[in-house]
C-alpha cells in the first residue's frame, strides 16, 4: 500500500521461506517424471483435484537447498538421484508470497513403483512418466497449472535432451 500523505510504502506479505522443485529425468528411457497428489485448494476451486506437478517441497532447518532437492526426490519418487544441478531460482508471487524456490534438474534411475505412500509427510503420490512430446503438449496447453510446474515444462523444452 502507498500512503499518499507520507510517501511511505507498506507491503503485506507472507514469508514461507525456501522451497525446492526438481525436474526429474531418466536418460535411458528418455522420460520425465511428474507426480499427482491431492490438493485441497484445487478441489475447492473446482479444478483437477490431483494436478500434475514436478517434485517439490520445503527446505528444512539446517538443510541446504541441494540436500532438500535430493531428499524430496527420494520421498516423492522413491529413488535416489544420480545427478542434481541447480537451474534457477524464482520468487513465487512477489508482495503476497515471498517464497523463493530453487529449480533443479535431476537425473534419476528407472522408476518401477509408480505409487508412493509417505505416511510421515501425509502424501499419497502417483508418479507420471512423460516423454518430451507429451511435455510439449502440456507446456502449450491452456490447462491451469501451478506456476512452478508450468515454468518447469517450458524449461524442459529448452533442455538439449
Amino acid at each position: 500500500k502507498i500512503d499518499d500523505k507520507s510517501n511511505n510504502i507498506k507491503e503485506n506479505f507472507i514469508f514461507n521461506g525456501k522451497s525446492v522443485s526438481a525436474i526429474c529425468y531418466n536418460s535411458d528411457l528418455k522420460l520425465f517424471y511428474f507426480i499427482r497428489q491431492f490438493r485441497p485448494n484445487y478441489h475447492y476451486n473446482n479444478y483437477s483435484t490431483y494436478p500434475l506437478e514436478i517434485v517439490a517441497g520445503g527446505v528444512k532447518k539446517n538443510e541446504s537447498s541441494r540436500q532438500a532437492a535430493m531428499r524430496e526426490i527420494e520421498e516423492e519418487l522413491g529413488v535416489k538421484p544420480l545427478y542434481v544441478k541447480k537451474l534457477d531460482s524464482l520468487i513465487i508471487a512477489p508482495d503476497c508470497l515471498e517464497e523463493v524456490t530453487d529449480i533443479y534438474f535431476a537425473k534419476v534411475p528407472k522408476i518401477t513403483n509408480f505409487k508412493i505412500i509417505n505416511l510421515k509427510e501425509g502424501e499419497n503420490i502417483k508418479i507420471i512418466p512423460l516423454n518430451k512430446k507429451e511435455v510439449l503438449k502440456l507446456a502449450t496447453s491452456k490447462k491451469i497449472q501451478n506456476i512452478v510446474t508450468k515454468y518447469s515444462l517450458l524449461k524442459i523444452l529448452e533442455l538439449r535432451i
